[in-house]
């Protein structure tokens, strides 16, 4: 975050006018079960879709590239929604940055894991920047939910009590007093008033009985079934759609075509940077990194749509399994949320302070509870003054001084370190001031002050002072620490030319990788890390822990080589991908089946004894574990269950399964590690025409996939909706939660063929993969 600016020498960013292409809006197809529709109602929308599109807006109407869309009226400018780093889109574009925003509905995209009504930056840029408060035009429950996010991420929360997130023995002078802290930051430094929510923020209230809000001067804004409607001295000027489409490439994605042919190479410690600015700066991404050490990455304050960013390298979701988060402004938090949905449980690593934050935001923000949210990652919480290890480095967390609760850390691994000084206010005439007012104690101000210049790499924040850290604090120091140290937060222009500093590059092409002496048995932990990754060898024992270091063998292929030759039978191997991505080679579109790290392939062959069914190529330069037959049947000869789902996952391969879990708007984005589980707990099943699925009132204990055919969906109160067909889900997730019977009929209409999915499969399922769990809750169905 960056506030409590006190000149408009500091708003200096509305310089470019750059172009930014407007991209397409999402095509996911989700229907709440609560709206669903009927043949009559999908004939009166073509009707009204009708009407919308004859409809002439009369006033300017602009969508912006991120998302969110502007209207321009007599009071001023009117933003429907508001994806992350919205406001950079009206800095670059020129135009004044909106007081007043409508938030949607839906405030949270689930399939994206994206808070669609972030409001915090454009409040932040408002108050601190332009001296003026922001409007948020919004429903009752809606204004509960906002002030419990600004209570978080403004002042932080309300009760504070650190004393058993630090060890016994760290000394009590450096002990950080949070509550003075917050407190003094609350107060501002040149204001006597504390800040409140509604220092910053006015609320309009639709009216529950017009679905109307006064905005002034003659503008009100209506709200109908699925949109807003701008009324401007008695005239609809103007309509507004009650959602938020998120365009497929999110601004500083590459395209997909540019996605590099280079098989990236973890360092065993480094850091890669994927954004070193701030969420004022229209230029530059918000700060985020990922820390790399012996091969595995760890997540730090991940900017939005990092996982999109790092699989254009070839970097999957799988090989980051941790994220450290900072604090909960939404600069470095917004990305996190993402990456818990997807995959795997991811772990979180902060203090339980933070996490009580975060959980509170995103709560208030999705609509999910916070026991849900909780049960969706490994919370692993971080001590200060207590190292704690991963992946054989040693972290060290300490509290930085900021307007909210924030930690940074010191890593250690192979002799080398990395300092990164979270947000933090680093300025030491202030930090005096502190000391003076009894903020600080002696030691804590001293810890402050004295920055650890000695580390391999400083990654130090330079936001907009005075909550963060001035550039002039780094002006004096020695040409040997500028070396080392890497400023973040800070947007480029903010940093003299010919001072010895430098803003850390973006992008992994730009990745730091430190020399260290490996660790010993280091490349046995990577192979470890590598396999207890993956499903199968989830339940790892010691004895099998010894085996597959005997047994799995390294090999390089590079790019354009053959790895399995279609119809092959002689000496079947077993592959585990380490690194760079192999493709499968089948008479269907380019590209449809694709392995990259943490996947195997090969196991059918083995088990089978058939031909193999496909060339696999290597699409990147690609190394592999290779495990012989005789070696794999050894591994697996306790593991029954395990070569049961296997041969059925063999039998699932020969149907269209996969071609129709990527028929699916959701399914088609789960990794290939999903989509092979996923055929795990499928069962092939002809359905007769007329046959039903299920009836209201039966019990809800099976999902269904669409293999071939229609079926028409009938509800109580809704009627039949149009024939769904291929790739259609069927999933009562909330009846079968909580042993509920279904409300609506599922019924065949014509002979056809489905994949069944029975709910104790379905739910060990999303054990695993919680955020899909999360994405098709309050649905019936996704196409």
């Amino acid at each position: 975050m960056a506030c409590h600016i006190t000149t408009e020498a500091d708003a200096r960013l509305l310089t470019s006018t750059a172009h930014i292409h407007d991209d397409s809006p999402s095509n996911v197809q989700l229907r709440p079960f609560r709206s669903l529709r009927s043949s009559n109602d999908h004939l009166r929308d073509r009707n009204r879709n009708a009407e919308d599109a004859a409809f002439q807006n009369r006033v300017e109407v602009l969508e912006l590239p991120r998302g969110g869309v502007i209207v321009k009226t007599k009071v001023g400018s009117i933003q429907f929604g508001m994806p992350p780093e919205t406001l950079k889109d009206s800095l670059l574009l020129g135009l004044e940055v909106p007081i007043f925003y409508v938030l949607p509905t839906v405030r949270f995209d689930r399939k994206n894991g994206v808070n669609v009504a972030e409001f915090e930056f454009p409040t932040y840029f408002n108050y601190f920047i332009r001296k003026r408060k922001c409007v948020l035009i919004l429903t009752a429950e809606a204004e509960e939910a906002v002030r419990t996010v600004f209570q978080e991420t403004l002042l932080g929360p309300k009760l504070v009590d650190i004393s058993e997130e630090i060890a016994a023995d760290y000394p009590e002078d450096l002990r950080p007093d949070l509550r003075k802290e917050l407190d003094f930051f609350a107060i501002g430094f040149n204001s006597s008033a504390r800040l409140t929510v509604d220092s910053m923020l006015e609320f309009i209230n639709f009216n529950p009985n017009s679905n109307t809000a006064e905005v002034g001067e003659g503008v009100s804004i209506r709200k109908e079934s699925g949109k807003f409607v701008v009324i401007q001295d008695g005239i609809d000027v103007a309509m507004v759609e009650d959602r938020v489409d998120l365009p497929l490439q999110y601004p500083n994605i590459e395209e997909e075509e540019t996605v590099t042919d280079i098989c990236f190479e973890p360092p065993l410690f480094g850091v890669t940077v994927l954004g070193s600015s701030h969420g004022f700066d229209p230029h530059g991404s918000v700060s985020g990194y990922v820390i790399w050490v012996n091969g595995r990455g760890i997540f730090v304050d991940p900017p939005p749509h990092s996982s999109k960013i790092l699989k254009r390298y070839g970097i999957p979701a799988s090989l980051i399994d941790c994220v450290i988060l900072s604090h909960c402004h939404a600069d470095h938090d917004a990305g996190t949320f993402q990456k818990i949905l997807e995959e795997s449980k991811v772990t979180i690593m902060t203090t339980p302070t933070v996490l009580g934050s975060f959980l509170r935001k995103y709560s208030a923000v999705s609509g999910i509870p916070e026991k849900t949210l909780r049960r969706l990652f490994v919370f692993r919480p971080a001590s200060i003054g207590r190292a704690l290890k991963l992946h054989g480095a040693e972290f060290n967390f300490f509290y930085s001084l900021h307007a909210i609760p924030c930690i940074g850390f010191e890593v250690y691994f192979g002799g080398k370190s990395i300092f990164f000084s979270g947000d933090t206010c680093n300025d030491p005439p202030r930090l005096e001031a502190l000391y003076e007012a009894g903020v600080l104690k002696e030691g804590r101000l001293e810890f402050l002050k004295n920055c650890p210049w000695n580390h391999s790499i400083i990654l130090h924040e330079a936001g907009v002072p005075p909550i963060h850290t001035p550039v002039s604090t780094f002006m004096d120091k020695h040409d040997s620490v500028k070396d080392r140290l890497y400023l973040v937060h800070v947007a480029s222009k903010d940093v003299p030319n010919d001072c010895g500093l430098k803003c850390a590059s973006t992008g992994v092409e730009n990745t730091i990788r430190i020399d260290v002496t490996p660790l010993q048995h280091g490349e046995a932990i990577q192979l470890l890390d590598l396999v207890t990754s993956m499903e199968i060898f989830r339940n790892l024992s010691v004895e099998n822990a010894r085996d597959i270091l005997l047994f799995f063998k390294k090999q390089f292929y590079p790019k354009g080589s053959t790895v399995i030759t279609a119809g092959s039978t002689d000496n079947p191997k077993f592959f585990v991908i380490a690194s760079g991505r192999a493709q499968v080679v089948l008479d269907k579109p380019k590209g449809e089946m694709e392995y990259t790290t943490g996947d195997y392939f090969g196991e059918t062959s083995i088990l089978t004894g058939a031909p193999r069914a496909a060339d696999i190529v290597a699409g990147t330069d690609l190394v592999v574990y290779e495990v012989d037959k005789g070696d794999f049947l050894y591994l697996f000869r306790h593991s029954e269950t395990i070569i049961r789902r296997m041969l059925h996952i063999a039998r699932m391969r020969s149907t269209p399964s996969w071609e129709v879990i990527n028929s699916n708007s959701i399914l088609r984005e789960l990794t290939a590690a999903q989509k092979t589980r996923l055929q795990g707990i499928l069962h092939e099943t002809q359905v007769s025409k007329g046959q039903y699925l299920w009836r209201a009132a039966s019990e809800a204990s099976v999902a269904y996939l669409i293999e071939d055919g229609e079926f028409i969906l009938t509800t109580l109160e809704e009627g039949s909706l149009d024939p769904f067909r291929k790739g259609a889900f069927f999933c009562d997730l909330d009846k079968m939660k909580n042993e509920l019977p279904h409300l609506s009929t599922l019924r065949a209409a014509t002979d056809s063929t489905v994949f069944s999915i029975y709910k104790d499969d379905l739910f060990a399922y999303f054990s695993e993969y919680p955020g899909l769990m999360v994405i098709l809750l309050d649905t019936e169905f996704v196409e």
